[in-house]
């Protein structure tokens, strides 16, 4: 009687519903449309496993030394295999920018959370299409047709690298259960940082062909124009 007593009373003091960080995650992955993504990136990346390992040492020279991005455009079938490459790093890149609200406009909130993955990916390519219309409308004079397409394409050279970057820090999240708040941090300092080290190549790439002022207008019209277009869609809308 004595205990029946003692417990009668009692209450439990817990939440009645799981923690929203928990919640958002788990609904991320429980998503059909993302799960289906997540494989085709993983089959994606495991198809071109080959390729990656075979154009990763002259990757590594473009990132050490700014006429390695040159050396491998002229070489046409590295070049295929880097576009290849780029192609399908772009896919989990996304992905990640969507688990982890990299890139979210506040249109966004609009979408259903099934379709938001996708919604990523277009605005994602539909930075890539306007940086395409840049260089198609601005042409440098005193840069041969390869040359400007060592600058079209470098960025694919620093989209791979991001990619290994970023998926190699999501697995370390996972691993050590880092909080989806921090996870984002240094993600975004990840991006930063690449974005960075790839305007300065760029600006290197210039260098060795114009010079002065034209230097700036060129990366402004080429690059700079289209990453402003992407910020302001994902901070003013």
């Amino acid at each position: 009687m004595l205990t029946e007593e003692l417990f009668r009373g009692g209450t439990l003091d817990m939440s009645a519903e799981p923690w929203p960080a928990l919640t958002a995650g788990a609904a991320w992955t429980d998503l059909l449309t993302n799960r289906i993504l997540a494989c085709v990136a993983v089959v994606l990346l495991l198809l071109d496993l080959l390729d990656f390992f075979r154009i990763a040492p002259h990757l590594l020279y473009s990132y050490d030394r700014p006429h390695g991005a040159a050396a491998l455009e002229h070489n046409m079938g590295l070049a295929r295999s880097r576009n290849q490459t780029t192609l399908c790093c772009l896919l989990p890149l996304c992905l990640v920018a969507d688990r982890f609200a990299l890139a979210r406009p506040q249109l966004f909130d609009a979408i259903p959370p099934l379709w938001t993955a996708l919604a990523t990916i277009a605005l994602v390519f539909a930075f890539l299409l306007l940086r395409s219309i840049c260089y198609l409308i601005i042409r440098p004079r005193r840069l041969t047709g390869e040359e400007v397409l060592t600058l079209r394409h470098n960025i694919g050279n620093y989209i791979i690298l991001l990619a290994a970057l970023i998926l190699a820090t999501v697995g370390v999240c996972v691993v050590f259960h880092i909080p989806d708040g921090t996870a984002r941090t240094v993600l975004l300092g990840e991006t930063a940082a690449v974005w960075l080290f790839y305007l300065l190549r760029t600006v290197q790439l210039l260098a060795s062909h114009v010079s002065g002022f034209s230097i700036f207008l060129y990366l402004c019209g080429l690059e700079l124009l289209p990453a402003a277009a992407l910020v302001t869609v994902v901070v003013l809308f």
